[in-house]
Order: C-alpha cells, then structure tokens, then sequence
C-alpha cells in the first residue's frame, strides 16, 4: 500500500511540476512511447515520460492513470525496478511465454506488490494487437484509504519482452466517465 500511495505520490509531483512547465500534451492521433510502441491518443492527456515507461493522466494521477510499458525484461517486476534473483525468487517477475491466466495473475500480484488492496480481476479475454496476441482483463480494488478503483489492462509479447497498458481511476465518477474512449485506446496498441 506505501508503494501504491509512494507511486501516486512521485506521479503527482512528477505531474504539478509538468504543469508549471507548460507540461508536454499528448494530442489525439498516433503517440508513440519509446522507440516501437505505439498508440492512438483518443483524447487529450499530460503526459510524463520516465525512462522506461510513461504515464498519461487527465485529471491528476490519483484520478485517472494510464501507465504505457513498451518493454518489461525477462525475469523483472511487472511494474519494471526489481529483478528476480536467488535472493528475491518469489514476486511479480515477467518471464517469457507465459499463459494469459499467468500474465493476469502476474498484474495482479503486482498491483497488490505496489499497495493496492481487494484487488479482483474479471473477463480475462484474447486481443489482437495488429497481429500480435495479448490479452485484456479488468480489474476492481481499493487504495490504502478505502478509495475503489476500477482498472483495464492490455498487454502482448514481442521480441524485447512485455507490452503493457493499465489504466486506473476511481469508480464512481473517472473510469465511467473515460471508460470506452480509454478501452478503444488500449485496442489501438501495436509494435513497429
């Protein structure tokens, strides 16, 4: 949960100062995140780009999030930072060909790794993503606080690794009010 609110925390400070900059805006149309992932923004975001990964919010980060992950590596966090090891054998580590019900299960631990509570996944599904297999699922859980959000997730597999896309909000005004705009985005995901 310290992580969880650690995560939205850094997020958010990352985004206020994004703002006070001017803060890069991510347009409708095609967007790529790093060098081979790619996306149709659906709508207008703030975008705050780290070194592995992105973060998109319109509202501020703990009221709707899409985290974009072009590549987690063999063997790391799903949520990229840790690596596997003799010493850390047991987590949310990637490796490579695993089931969608495996990949599902792997997000989730991770989500409840990051601090989320009640975390509880449903309509575990197939996608395409422009000829890739992947998988989509949603999710509902809880905050430290008691907040209860509503999360959707897409991820494939490509040559580097694992493609991810999760998108979070809270319940009861955010993830309804974005919800299809943000799932018609999350189809759009290819690898060039």
């Amino acid at each position: 949960m310290k992580r969880l609110h650690g995560m939205m925390s850094i997020a958010l400070a990352l985004l206020l100062a994004a703002c006070a900059a001017g803060g890069p805006l991510v347009t409708p149309g095609t967007q790529r995140i790093g060098s081979e992932l790619t996306i149709d923004a659906g709508m207008e975001w703030t975008r705050m780009a780290g070194y592995r990964e992105q973060l998109w919010t319109i509202d501020g980060p703990q009221l709707n999030s899409l985290h974009l992950i072009p590549g987690v590596r063999e063997r790391e966090f799903v949520f990229l930072g840790d690596r596997q090891s003799k010493r850390r054998p047991d987590g949310a580590f990637y490796h490579r060909g695993m089931r969608p019900d495996e990949l599902r299960d792997l997000i989730v631990d991770g989500m409840r790794a990051t601090g989320a509570v009640n975390v509880v996944a449903s309509n575990l599904r197939p996608a395409d993503f422009g000829g890739r297999e992947g998988l989509r699922f949603e999710m509902a859980m809880d905050n430290a606080s008691g907040l209860k959000y509503r999360a959707m997730v897409a991820a494939f597999e490509h040559e580097k690794g694992l493609a991810l896309a999760l998108y979070y909000a809270p319940a009861e005004y955010y993830y309804p009010r974005d919800e299809a705009k943000v799932g018609a985005m999350l189809d759009t995901l290819r690898w060039k």
